[in-house]
């Protein structure tokens, strides 16, 4: 063989690899939710983060995905206005491709093994770097939202919805000068 075959070679098995690393980077299961605002990827990584949080058989026994919220948050990202929508469909792609830089395996998030997942959210926690800190702060807040937005979570916390939680609507009910003003 000459060494012009060989590189020749050399090149398709290089081309072949990169080809097949980045059909499996972007490959993804077809969207779970039709008429969904997330596509495939997005509903893959909501349901991936919502286990994460809050895992099957945890201390409350509904999951993150068994509590509704994929539908949560698709609803929320409908709310938003489209500049605001790209932001937070960068917040998902950030957090999928997040393992890739930093660990703890070179993977996409939804690869990951639920207890890798932890440790990258754990780092992203206390990281060095704001923005990654802030990215972890804004995904857990609404998860945490559209988790405590579930009936059955809230009745096995104890949570009940009060509008008056004070009483200063009774309070109010019952001293008229404070109507007059």
């Amino acid at each position: 063989m000459s060494p012009a075959q060989i590189v020749a070679i050399a090149g398709v098995v290089a081309l072949a690899v990169m080809i097949v690393a980045t059909a499996r980077l972007f490959r993804y299961p077809p969207p779970a939710a039709a008429n969904s605002n997330l596509n495939g990827r997005e509903q893959a990584l909501v349901s991936a983060v919502a286990d994460a949080f809050f895992p099957p058989n945890g201390p409350i026994p509904l999951s993150g995905c068994e509590a509704g919220l994929l539908e949560y948050f698709d609803k929320y990202l409908a709310r938003f206005s489209r500049p605001q929508r790209l932001l937070v469909r960068l917040l998902l792609a950030f957090t999928e491709l997040g393992p890739l830089l930093f660990g703890p395996r070179r993977s996409r998030f939804t690869q990951l093994s639920h207890g890798e997942q932890l440790r990258f959210l754990d780092t992203a926690f206390i990281s060095r770097i704001y923005f990654r800190r802030v990215a972890f702060i804004s995904l857990r807040a609404v998860m945490t939202m559209g988790y405590l937005a579930n009936d059955e979570v809230a009745k096995h916390m104890g949570m009940a919805a009060d509008a008056d939680p004070f009483g200063l609507g009774a309070q109010r009910d019952r001293n008229p000068r404070q109507q007059a003003s």
